[in-house]
């Protein structure tokens, strides 16, 4: 007769794979269109047992998420002290995980602009990346006056845009965004491109800059002005 730790192993095992299932359906057919069912037959356990470790739906993918969470909050903590490094650490970080990523591109999808499930945990997390990026600042990884909150959104649009377009990167250069070749250039590059960033004269304010060649007299062309 099993004892209570194997018991209790066993219902670890089993927790672990209704979220391994859970977070394949839900990034194949987004939290909408996944069926407790499907998760359940992925996971190869019944649905009360599904019911019995997570709840409802909503709390499975919950969980996933809080753990998804716990993951990047570890990354932002691990992120090097220099802007390059953290720049290559946050492409390097991401790009281990396209199911998450597939998962947040079905939210979009889904949501129709209502309120994201565990909202209130997402907002910590990106403060947390940001007041990782203040303490870079103070110490003079990246310049003052450099508007942080901006910068961080740009470094997940340079970190993310080869796993949320995969085939922008096959069309341009006939490698998958998985190749670890791709993986190799990209994340030199990030490196090389943070490093010219993080110098006084890459990463200025655009706001002082404009109004510095407005006092020198320089003209701006308006958009789509030709020069």
């Amino acid at each position: 007769m099993a004892g209570p730790r194997t018991t209790v192993r066993n219902l670890n095992r089993t927790r672990e794979k209704i979220l391994a299932a859970a977070l394949a359906e839900f990034s194949a057919r987004g939290f909408a269109g996944a069926r407790v069912d499907a998760i359940a037959r992925r996971a190869r356990v019944n649905k009360r047992m599904l019911y019995y470790c997570f709840g409802p739906k909503q709390d499975l993918y919950r969980e996933i998420l809080r753990r998804k969470f716990a993951e990047r909050s570890e990354w932002i903590e691990s992120m090097p002290n220099d802007f390059a490094g953290a720049l290559a650490h946050m492409y390097v970080a991401g790009s281990t995980d396209p199911d998450f990523v597939r998962l947040m591109e079905w939210e979009v999808i889904d949501s129709g602009g209502r309120k994201c499930i565990a909202e209130t945990e997402r907002r910590a997390l990106f403060e947390k990346a940001v007041a990782r990026l203040r303490a870079l600042q103070r110490q003079g990884t990246i310049p003052r006056g450099v508007n942080l909150t901006q910068l961080f959104i740009s470094m997940l649009s340079l970190a993310l845009f080869p796993l949320v377009m995969p085939q922008v990167i096959r069309l341009i250069l006939a490698l998958e965004q998985t190749d670890p070749r791709f993986m190799r250039q990209r994340a030199n590059f990030l490196r090389w491109l943070g490093d010219r960033l993080a110098k006084p004269t890459g990463l200025r304010n655009p706001l002082k800059a404009s109004q510095t060649a407005v006092r020198r007299g320089q003209s701006f062309k308006r958009p789509g002005q030709l020069a």
